[in-house]
């Protein structure tokens, strides 16, 4: 067995934290889309904006894993820095014009080269085919979708230019197979950007409510937001994120647990967290409407997507997801479809008590030394063997 990547700091360096404070902005950023354009159309761009974002953010944090912090580093992270720090200023046009566009595709492409030309120096790779080649190559389709006209072609590039980015650990598995990761760094660099996303949720409620004059029912859904950013927390640092350095710690071929748990299935979470945040903001906008269009169902459908990904990435580590985890992310997928027939405040006293009910069932199972409850599904075990 390879022996695990000697480890260069336990810890995030202040390079890489001052990284993250581009991806605060950028985060920012893509969940405006749907603020300003309450339709699924702005929910989509959102989506691809953030899976553009997080997959570049994914890079930056692999490839300076396990890498002293010395010069050469922080000029690559202030490197990186910059062009998401383009990609973010022009990401609520990224869809529109030309110009923009454009501007952005060059930076996310500039990124993509140098992301490549750093992790072949770093020799991590024991193939020409890796997921840092074809994320170089994915970024090339949306230059040209820059030059094509507004509409439904330049969305099909924009999401095939996304899935062959993410499609790239799937596609050089092997490559990621032999890769050595150390077990310290990388959980809790993933756990930063799930805080990044919370304060997402907190920042967006927060400027909505500042800017309003806010009623007795608008100032219950800011405290019911923020006791369901609370939760969320609960969800994932109380247990979550323990199960996590757990996995890495035992699992042998930890390149897929990068993969799996924390590249693909965080995903999930990201999106989930800035959804619910969206959703949140309209519910202290106007708490007793019941809402309509796109902001009656983002709320649930956020929360129902984060806990999902808990049950995605468990199944993925010990080849089961938990009951309880399982039943609440149906419960509330259930919900969403409930959303435009309640007012927003009902809604997010239903999620925030589905939340904290969870938090606390898992609490009384831990504190009575009972088993969680573990739902078999059909398939791969998990990645611990």
């Amino acid at each position: 067995m390879t022996e695990p990547l000697h480890e260069a700091h336990d810890r995030a360096s202040w390079a890489e934290l001052f990284f993250d404070l581009v991806l605060v902005f950028a985060v920012t950023q893509a969940a405006h889309l749907p603020v300003s354009q309450p339709n699924w159309g702005a929910v989509g761009q959102t989506v691809l904006l953030l899976a553009l974002m997080w997959w570049s953010w994914v890079g930056v944090t692999l490839t300076v894993h396990g890498v002293e912090d010395t010069s050469r580093q922080r000029f690559f992270l202030f490197a990186s820095g910059l062009a998401m720090f383009t990609m973010a200023i022009t990401a609520p046009h990224a869809f529109t014009g030309h110009a923009e566009p454009l501007i952005f595709a060059s930076a996310h492409l500039a990124l993509r080269l140098l992301l490549w030309v750093a992790i072949s120096r770093k020799k991590a790779f024991d193939r020409r085919v890796n997921p840092y080649a074809i994320s170089a190559l994915s970024a090339v389709p949306l230059v040209v979708a820059a030059f094509v006209p507004e509409g439904g072609v330049r969305v099909a590039i924009w999401v095939t230019s996304v899935l062959l980015a993410f499609a790239g650990p799937a596609l050089s598995a092997r490559s990621v197979a032999a890769v050595r990761f150390g077990a310290t760094h990388l959980p809790e660099r993933f756990a930063l950007f799930v805080i990044i996303a919370l304060g997402e949720c907190v920042a967006s409620v927060g400027n909505q409510a500042s800017d309003s004059h806010l009623g007795l029912a608008s100032w219950a859904a800011v405290v019911l937001t923020f006791l369901l950013g609370c939760g969320l927390w609960w969800l994932y640092f109380a247990y979550g994120f323990s199960a996590i350095e757990h996995s890495l710690r035992t699992n042998r071929v930890r390149g897929t647990v990068v993969r799996d748990v924390l590249s693909y299935g965080h995903m999930l979470l990201v999106v989930g967290l800035v959804l619910v945040s969206v959703g949140a903001r309209a519910a202290v906008e106007h708490p007793t409407a019941t809402a309509h269009g796109v902001n009656a169902y983002l709320l649930t459908l956020g929360a129902a997507l984060f806990v999902l990904g808990f049950c995605f990435t468990r199944w993925r580590m010990f080849g089961a997801p938990t009951l309880g985890r399982t039943v609440v992310a149906l419960a509330l997928g259930a919900l969403t479809a409930l959303g435009a027939l309640l007012p927003t405040l009902v809604t997010l006293i239903i999620v925030t008590v589905v939340v904290a009910a969870l938090n606390a069932y898992e609490h009384w199972v831990v504190a009575t030394g009972r088993p969680l409850q573990l739902l078999r599904l059909p398939g791969r075990a998990g990645l611990i063997s």
